[in-house]
């Protein structure tokens, strides 16, 4: 005979079970694929800007026009279901930004957008004229990114460049873990109040911010003679290893 515990779970609805699993989780495996691919898109092209100012500053510049739209939208009154997010200490990235590129560019850097930018903002816009909580997503996403990968471009920055100038816009006065989890707290409280239609239409979206921060990347355009010191790299690599290959054979057949 079943125990009380064992029946309640035996007769479990399985869609209670889902339903236990918090919003955050299933936006992180909706945009799995995309994500993943993303992320390869901004490593490398940031990483070549390690070696290039202007890649760096090029992708900053981009990325920047994203972070001042989600803080204004979240700084406005109507927008009263993204004032929790605004409200996480240390998070607006708007002025850290504004610091890296007047470090680049001086006080007055080219205020025009691209095509990427303006399809961004455009896109922003009418989420935000559609339903304000439609450009949640977008924030989660964005944060969370610099927040976590956006760490380890900032090390390898400072590593580049020893003043460490330039990658303010990655750095928190605050204690990252917490504002992470402060994060996914404010996004699943959010989620919890909005009905199924709603919740899949944020899955959708969370899609989106990694889409459109893919047309950012590809179009900061890496310089040729970059390109072709790192094939030439890549090539003195390869025959390297070929010729290790060719001498360690040789060593052991006079050995056996």
């Amino acid at each position: 005979m079943l125990t009380e515990v064992e029946n309640n779970d035996k007769n479990k609805n399985p869609s209670s079970a889902a339903e236990e699993i918090k919003f955050t989780e299933r936006m992180r495996k909706a945009t799995r694929k995309e994500h993943r691919i993303s992320d390869a898109l901004i490593n490398a092209k940031m990483t070549i800007g390690m070696t290039d100012s202007k890649v760096w500053v090029e992708g900053l510049r981009r990325f920047y026009v994203v972070y001042q739209y989600l803080e204004i939208a979240m700084k406005k009154e109507e927008n009263y279901n993204l004032h929790k997010f605004g409200q996480i200490n240390g998070l607006f990235r708007t002025q850290p930004f504004e610091s890296s590129l007047r470090h680049y560019l001086g006080e007055k850097w080219p205020s025009g957008t691209t095509k990427a930018m303006a399809e961004y903002s455009n896109y922003l816009l009418s989420l935000e004229n559609e339903n304000h909580v439609l450009l949640s997503p977008f924030i989660y996403h964005m944060y969370m990114g610099i927040l976590s990968g956006g760490q380890i471009l900032m090390a390898k920055q400072r590593m580049a460049f020893s003043d460490g100038k330039g990658s303010e816009a990655f750095y928190f006065d605050i204690n990252v873990r917490e504002a992470k989890n402060h994060l996914r707290n404010e996004m699943n409280a959010l989620a919890e109040k909005l009905d199924d239609e709603t919740k899949l239409r944020l899955l959708k979206e969370s899609k989106m911010v990694y889409l459109l921060n893919n047309k950012l990347v590809k179009e900061v355009k890496v310089p040729t003679e970059i390109l072709l010191i790192k094939l030439i790299f890549v090539i003195g690599i390869f025959i390297l290893v070929i010729l290790l290959w060719k001498v360690s054979k040789k060593f052991l057949m006079v050995l056996f």
